[in-house]
């Protein structure tokens, strides 16, 4: 095939038609002068306001507010229908930020989400802060709060420039799991909501002496009016992390280096039940304890120390089924590694990833595997991205001990970009024994619309010579109607990162992809969505193994949900045959696979929500449906319960099978510091049923209790048999020194 197929250019062509130059499709956008500074002064005082949640005390009153916000939707550049006044405060030690948001309704205020770091934040009514901490316009965070003093937080990275622009696509760039020390009261009042926020410096890193301020925005939602506005106004197509449209926070003078040192000691005790080698069930109890080191080596550069290192705590990963002959993709969790995570990102998921932490302390299955401890430096130097990391394993059963060292230097140039190199190194405790790679990437933003990017990276192992090198260039072209991206990705049979995540090598593969998002004026409709991807991958003699057409039209609605409708073409060269299901080998051959899929999302803001997917159609060389169906339900805000159920129903002409795998989340938040969680998963595929429950107590910010229970069951017919348990209590407590 040399070019897209018919069908996608003709779905494609009729969006086009249809939309452009349509009068439906023009919105109001008042114009607001580029030369026009949004700047707010922060205060330094020697008073500590109280936090409570009120902005009650003669000390607030003293600070000019940020006000007069602007819409981003629905009525993009219009005066926000609610006002928002945003103070600032400071002192030695935090940053403390008073929101008043103001409401002529307030007992239609939605807000019934109380968990820490939970994405249902952002469908209540809800306001983002956010932090360029280093003035560089590229770099900062986001801290996200609701009426209920709920809380979410981001690091972000190069304005979180996505890698593959499907939003559905992993984003190094922002790192969700990141968690900050940081505290937040919120307040239902008579007329709207408020609240305040004290935010440790030594939670943030930043120049001492920021002559220019800090970049500084604060987004609102009103979800019931499904009204987003800012500060600093942002256009309808920029997302928050747009760092380069925010504002200035000036008056921060003589800043106290944050960090110094924080220790925070633990302690741990378990209980471990596995079966032996005759099936008995026999236990073992261990206690133990660590600490992990945090320095400040300046304001920007952190060093964190880990001895004795423990995750016992960590949530327990949603299990996935895997139909295809590649690695599954699963987010880093572990604390140590979150922090300044995407210093270190090079390349993504559905590539080649240079680095990839999880390959550190884990088997491949997902075993831990005992950490000695190590150290990481991060941070940021003038206009230098730098980091360095070093870890040493224990051996474990056949696996030997390992030490693992990845060295990062990334450079600003120009207004908003970037060059970096990175290397990475696995050095086995066996003679000969190791894995490297060295990486060139860099990263050009030309205006608020075009972006160009890619990496080079070659490995060095043992016994694999020649061929080792991947390389990949991307672009991308946003703008208020228009998301275009494209890449080239290039991977020889031998590149073999061991401390990355690969998922094929050997190939070849070009992709193209057009997004077209006007805002009609139809009744209940926010936005369209429809957008074609084409993707074309060969071997490296350019011999076609992959070939994927994708035509998608969605439509946004007004109140947060969604229903859209897809058509897929796969044609696919198999040249390896490989186990799908046991008993059930997929023979090589050439397979063109057409399917549809259908999927429909309703308001998630609401106490009960529901998402639907479906796909029917051929799947090599026979037919698959498959079904899931997730939703959840909040009854009040203190509980909240998700379920998810994936159903696949497979016909091959080599056999028939049928899997499925049904997760339930069920958690109760008795405060915004004290939470129970359960995570149940039952795996058709493996036959097993797995239990994580964890009680979560922060008895004062960077400081807490776990106590964490684990289960897996095999189950076989009726007959239900514990395979391992585990009970853990774990206790950190944060110095700051």
């Amino acid at each position: 095939m040399n070019s897209i197929s018919s069908p996608l250019c003709k779905i494609f062509l009729c969006l086009q038609l249809l939309f452009l130059g349509n009068p439906v499709f023009s919105h109001n956008t008042a114009q607001i002068s580029k030369e026009e500074k949004f700047i707010i002064h922060a205060l330094k005082t020697d008073r500590t306001p109280n936090i409570d949640g009120i902005l009650d005390e003669a000390l607030w009153q003293t600070v000019s507010p940020a006000t007069n916000f602007i819409q981003k939707q629905p009525d993009e550049g219009q005066p926000a229908t609610e006002n928002t006044e945003v103070r600032v405060l400071y002192d030695r030690h935090y940053l403390y930020i008073g929101l008043m948001c103001y409401d002529k309704e307030p007992s239609k205020i939605i807000a019934n989400e109380k968990r820490r770091d939970s994405e249902n934040i952002l469908e209540n009514d809800h306001v983002m802060i956010l932090l360029d901490t280093y003035h560089d316009k590229r770099n900062g965070y986001i801290f996200a709060t609701n009426p209920l003093a709920a809380r979410l937080d981001y690091q972000i990275r190069r304005e979180g420039i996505q890698e593959d622009a499907r939003p559905f696509m992993a984003n190094p760039n922002i790192n969700r799991d990141w968690n900050c020390v940081w505290d937040v009261k919120s307040v239902i009042l008579a007329n709207g909501w408020s609240a305040e926020i004290a935010i440790p410096l030594y939670s943030l890193r930043y120049k001492v002496h920021p002559r220019e301020g800090w970049g500084f925005n604060v987004f609102r939602n009103i979800r019931r009016k499904n009204e987003e506005s800012t500060w600093a106004p942002l256009p309808r197509n920029l997302e928050f992390h747009k760092i380069s449209m925010a504002g200035t926070l000036e008056g921060l003078e003589e800043l106290e280096k944050g960090l110094k040192l924080q220790l925070k000691p633990f302690a741990i005790a378990n209980r471990v039940y596995e079966k032996d080698e005759q099936g008995a069930m026999v236990s073992e109890t261990n206690v133990d304890g660590g600490i992990d080191i945090k320095y400040g080596l300046t304001s920007n550069i952190t060093a964190d120390l880990t001895v004795n290192t423990d995750f016992s705590q960590v949530e327990a990963d949603d299990q996935q089924i895997n139909l295809t002959r590649f690695s599954l993709y699963y987010p880093e969790k572990r604390e140590f590694f979150l922090e300044n995570a995407a210093i270190f990102s090079v390349g993504g998921p559905e590539d080649a990833m240079i680095f990839f932490s999880r390959r550190i302390g884990l088997s491949e299955e997902g075993d831990e595997i005992p950490l000695l401890g190590g150290i990481k430096v991060a941070g940021k130097a003038d206009r230098f991205d730098l980091g360095i990391i070093n870890l040493q394993t224990k051996a474990k059963g056949d696996i030997p001990g390992n030490n693992f060292t990845v060295a990062r230097i990334s450079r600003d140039i120009l207004r908003q970009s970037a060059i970096g190199m990175m290397v990475t190194n696995r050095q086995s405790s066996e003679s000969g024994n190791y894995n490297r790679a060295i990486s060139l990437d860099c990263d050009f933003a030309f205006g608020e619309s075009l972006s160009l990017g890619g990496y080079m990276a070659m490995t060095q192992t043992p016994g694999l010579g020649g061929k080792n090198t991947a390389s990949k260039f991307r672009f991308q072209w946003t703008s208020d109607l228009w998301n275009i991206y494209g890449h080239f990705f290039n991977i020889q049979e031998n590149f073999n990162a061991e401390m990355g995540f690969v998922k094929r090598t050997g190939i070849r593969r070009s992709q193209i992809y057009f997004g077209y998002t006007p805002e009609p004026a139809l009744p209940g409709v926010k936005r369209l969505n429809p957008h074609v991807n084409f993707t074309y991958t060969t071997d490296q003699e350019n011999v076609l193994l992959l070939r994927e057409e994708h035509a998608h039209f969605q439509v946004d609605l007004i109140n947060g949900g969604n229903f859209g409708l897809s058509w897929n073409e796969n044609h696919e060269f198999v040249d390896v045959p490989f186990t799908i299901q046991e008993n059930i080998t997929i023979p090589m051959g050439i397979y063109t696979d057409r399917f549809l899929r259908a999927d429909f999302s309703t308001d998630k803001s609401r106490n009960l929500y529901v998402h639907t997917r479906y796909r029917w159609g051929a799947f090599y060389g026979g037919k698959s449906k498959e079904l899931e169906i997730s939703g959840g339900v909040r009854p009040i805000p203190n509980l909240s319960g998700e379920i998810s159920l994936l159903y696949n129903d497979i016909d091959l002409p080599q056999g028939d099978f049928v899997n499925h795998l049904l997760i339930s989340k069920l958690a109760y938040s008795f405060s915004t510091r004290l939470f129970l969680m359960s995570l149940i998963q039952w795996n058709g595929e493996t036959d097993d049923v797995s239990l994580n429950v964890r009680l979560h107590y922060i008895y004062r910010p960077g400081s807490d209790l776990y106590i964490v229970y684990n289960e897996r069951r095999l189950v076989e017919g009726m007959d239900i048999g514990i395979q391992d348990r585990t009970i853990a209590v774990k206790l950190n407590y944060l110095f700051n020194i």
